[in-house]
């Protein structure tokens, strides 16, 4: 009774154990991998905060056009020790004040600005002379100012827009390539991984055969058909094989880790199976229509272009920058003014001393707030300055030397521009001859593995029957091995050229159905 408890104590243990097993394997094809990891590789993610972090300097640049309205309310009193009757007050002069703001200032693209403010001001004073009292003062002034030599057009106005809008389109290009290569390496890793699994599936067949002469050789020396050297060597052949397959499982270790890494599944506790099968899949082949393609589509062209337009940016407004500053300032202002105004009784003057400012005096509501702010719109009392300010420095060296740099900026874009053409017809001259070296290959490790396992079957019939030795066979079941494996590595080499040609072309986001649009507009 207690060894059936205990028997099925373990084969529950053991149950237990191959379903969790199961259940810790995740098969991925090739385009769930790449799924997975442009949703949660950790370098993607760093890299698409480059291209906000552009989009919000571009903002930032486009916030010199932004209006800005300005308020200023001031309230102010004064008081003074009197200075006698001229002073107009007995014990202490005091003066109060009131005024009120509003300037909205613009910035206009030909590097000139407006401004646009209107004032108001009431002054009232405890002296019998100040007439009106309170005083009421109005204004409307329009402010116009304009560089006519440096600093003038739209380039030296926009050119940090210019360049922010350019950043940002190199930002985005820059993380088309880094998604480019970042497939690439999915794609890299995928394959390597299955070509470990391959791997291992031929050192193991490659085992069976060496185990299978060993067995054969132990029968033949029982029987006295063979000398025991024979044993040895198939024994030796056998333990090298062992050790290939250790090393086949350990190379299926390291490449999972690497996929899982890329994948950013390095912390998750199950085995990563790759479902795709590697296919031998032709295209047409044309130099000239894949050198057009890669030109038109690679995002580091792209980003060559927009620097070099940098450049010429740089050019334009160093240029700019080496004129004398050449400034004109028209103002136009129109005022109106009110308040109340002192009138004194009849027979009643300041200068007399039986006057009492409270009972002598009367007031006259001339005019309101309303009413000056009414007269400064009909334009009753126009005022305007224009003004033209020349400054220059007595040498231009400074500025000079900044469109020397500028021009040297210039040419070493357009230099890098080249150079990355240059890159690119390599590279699909390149591809091309790999493409085509790698179909052949296929071709005749195909061609090879048949012929070397006719081979090797004919050499162990030979051997049955005592026409060959157990050392030609061993070598021949190695040379099968090896045939296998090139074979396999060729066609997955194959693949991963295919995979170089897609980012080479910039094809990758077709091949796999990606829109670039959803990693700039999350």
């Amino acid at each position: 009774m207690k060894k059936w408890v205990s028997f099925m104590i373990v084969f529950l243990l053991i149950g237990g154990f191959l379903f969790s097993a199961e259940e810790q394997k995740k098969e991925l094809s090739l385009k769930e991998a790449i799924y997975y990891t442009l949703k949660n590789n950790l370098d993607l993610q760093v890299q698409m905060t480059d291209a906000e972090y552009a989009r919000k300097a571009l903002t930032i640049n486009k916030a010199i056009f932004i209006p800005n309205l300005q308020i200023n309310g001031v309230t102010s009193e004064t008081n003074n020790p009197s200075e006698g009757v001229l002073s107009g007050a007995r014990d202490k002069a005091t003066n109060q004040t009131q005024s009120l703001e509003l300037s909205l200032f613009q910035r206009l693209p030909l590097g000139g600005s407006i401004n646009f403010g209107i004032y108001n001001q009431k002054s009232q004073s405890n002296s019998i002379f100040s007439n009106p009292n309170p005083s009421l003062y109005a204004q409307a002034q329009v402010t116009l100012a304009q560089p006519l030599l440096k600093n003038f057009g739209l380039t030296p106005t926009k050119q940090a827009i210019y360049i922010a809008a350019n950043n940002l389109n190199i930002a985005r290009h820059q993380l088309k390539e880094n998604i480019l290569t970042l497939i690439y390496n999915v794609e890299d890793a995928y394959w390597n991984l299955v070509y470990a699994y391959q791997n291992l599936e031929t050192t193991k067949m490659a085992l069976g055969r060496s185990q299978d002469l060993l067995r054969q050789n132990e029968i033949r020396v029982r029987v006295g058909s063979a000398a025991p050297i024979e044993i040895l060597t198939a024994k030796a052949d056998v333990a090298m094989n062992e050790s290939q397959l250790i090393i086949a499982e350990q190379t299926i270790q390291t490449a999972e880790e690497r996929l899982k890494r890329i994948l950013n599944m390095s912390k998750e506790n199950y085995t990563v199976m790759p479902t795709e099968k590697p296919e031998i899949k032709k295209i047409d082949v044309e130099f000239d229509g894949f050198l057009s393609e890669g030109l038109t589509n690679r995002p580091d062209v792209e980003r060559a272009k927009l620097n070099l337009e940098n450049s010429r940016i740089g050019v334009k407004y160093a240029r700019n920058q080496a004129l004398p500053e050449l400034q004109l300032s028209a103002t136009y202002y129109s005022t109106g003014r009110g308040g109340d105004i002192i009138v004194y009784k009849p027979g009643k003057s300041p200068f007399l001393p039986d006057f009492d400012p409270v009972t002598d005096i009367e007031r006259i509501d001339k005019k309101t707030i309303g009413a000056a702010m009414d007269d400064v719109f009909k334009s009753l009392y126009k005022n305007f300055q224009v003004q033209l300010s020349l400054t220059m420095p007595l040498s231009f060296s400074l500025e000079k030397a900044q469109l020397a740099q500028a021009r040297i900026n210039l040419e070493r874009a357009q230099l890098n521009l080249k150079n990355v053409e240059i890159t690119v017809y390599s590279e699909v001259k390149e591809i091309i001859k790999a493409l085509q070296a790698n179909a052949k290959l296929v071709e005749a490790y195909k061609i090879a593995v048949e012929l070397q396992g006719e081979r090797l079957k004919a050499e162990e019939k030979k051997l049955s029957v005592g026409l060959s030795t157990n050392f030609i066979v061993l070598d021949y079941q190695r040379q099968y091995a090896n045939s296998q494996t090139q074979a396999l590595r060729s066609v997955i080499d194959y693949n991963l050229t295919m995979a170089r040609i897609n980012r080479i072309l910039a094809r990758t986001f077709n091949v796999y159905d990606i829109k670039f649009d959803d990693f700039i507009n999350k």
